[in-house]
């Protein structure tokens, strides 16, 4: 590999590095004095810098290298101390085993230039088969035993930190697991500089990826922190996978945090696949919403419908202002579902609905007389969201 690294910059003439697909340092070209700050980095560290893999992410850099076949020209960014760049991924398939980086320093790259980059990834993909055989064997071991904890099959909290210190992974003290869907993206891969960047193990099931986030404190202002820290790897993330996503559309929730012992990651695990139901069900509800204990009501609706479904509960009030929407070609089911969305308020129910307020009350007070119930009544009220949000379910599922 480093003989593949002086080759190709002696045939760019300039300097050139070869990373693996954890952006760890595998060879690099001699470089002279017109190294950069970032590579002179990843050369000493062995590894690309946090903040720069964040900073590609971020700018979409590594969406093209996913994406794309060719050669991806990188403007400078000065802020990180990243010069002018050149990289393509090296693929088998579509799975991404490294990258070659060529810094643009002693002269500009060309359309020819890149030929010679797209030939050099293919050159190299070999090699980094050989050495992706070990890395595999260890990933495999730690998604084991990340199953393991999620479903609970452990036999005691010390089987459990043993075989972590066995795999060298650094549990936290305080935790929780999330939960990130998006149908049609590779999202280990979408997701890598995020994951690095904050030391986060994950497992990959179908269309979601599980991760499990923490903090190595386990104070009890430990939890707010964690909360912020999950909200600010989801704000960084969500965007993103969202134009890698087959339908656009990228789901995500979260448990909540535990600490003291790790036999409660199948707890918060549960928490999240639940909160990724709910969301789903309730798109428009729980909009901005991912955390479990941020559900209020929509965290029972889904207990609650089976308790109804068990007793054969059936509302018969609501059907009567289902038969007169169908009757009279009217809206009165939404305007009281608007209404009770928006906590009774007319003036804000009247925006929603784009009527006035005096034809608003009108239909309020229809609505009453033909359900036979008065919206003034808590008691009620409540009733009547729970009831509306439940019979969404079925036409939902």
């Amino acid at each position: 590999m480093d003989e593949l690294a002086d080759l190709i910059a002696e045939l760019v003439q300039n300097p050139i590095t070869i990373e693996d697909s954890d952006h760890k340092l595998i060879a690099y070209s001699s470089h002279g004095d017109s190294t950069d700050p970032a590579r002179w980095s990843t050369i000493m560290g062995r590894r690309v810098p946090e903040k720069v893999l964040t900073r590609l992410w971020k700018d979409g850099v590594f969406q093209e290298l996913l994406t794309q076949d060719d050669p991806v020209h990188i403007p400078a960014k000065e802020d990180i101390g990243l010069g002018k760049r050149v990289a393509i991924a090296i693929k088998r398939s579509n799975d991404v085993l490294g990258y070659i980086w060529a810094q643009e320093v002693n002269r500009p790259l060309t359309s020819e230039d890149d030929e010679i980059l797209r030939q050099a990834a293919k050159a190299a993909v070999s090699r980094l088969i050989q050495r992706q055989g070990k890395r595999k064997a260890e990933e495999q071991r730690r998604t084991e035993f990340l199953w393991e904890l999620l479903l609970g099959n452990h036999s005691s909290e010390a089987a459990i930190r043993q075989k972590a210190e066995n795999l060298q992974m650094q549990m936290p003290a305080t935790y929780l697991i999330c939960i990130v869907e998006a149908a049609g993206a590779r999202l280990d891969q979408y997701l890598y500089p995020l994951l690095m960047r904050d030391k986060l193990y994950w497992v990959v099931d179908g269309a979601q990826i599980i991760l499990l986030i923490g903090r190595s404190d386990a104070k009890k202002d430990e939890w707010d922190g964690l909360v912020k820290k999950v909200e600010q790897f989801l704000a960084d993330s969500l965007s993103k996978l969202v134009t890698h996503a087959s339908e656009g559309k990228v789901i995500a929730g979260y448990g909540r945090a535990y600490s003291g012992g790790y036999a409660q990651i199948v707890k918060s695990y549960k928490e999240a696949l639940h909160a990724v139901k709910v969301k789903k069900l309730f798109p428009r509800e729980t909009e901005g919403i991912h955390g479990y204990h941020q559900l209020g009501i929509y965290r029972y609706l889904l207990q609650l419908k089976k308790w109804e479904e068990e007793e054969g509960y059936h509302n018969e009030r609501l059907d009567k202002l289902k038969q007169y929407d169908r009757d009279n070609q009217t809206a009165m089911l939404e305007t009281l579902e608007t209404f009770l969305d928006a906590a009774g308020k007319m003036n804000v129910t009247a925006q929603l609905l784009h009527v006035h307020t005096n034809t608003l009350g009108y239909r309020l007070r229809r609505i009453e007389e033909i359900m036979g119930i008065d919206l003034e009544n808590m008691n009620q009220r409540a009733a009547l969201y729970l009831e509306l949000k439940m019979a969404k379910i079925n036409r939902e599922q």
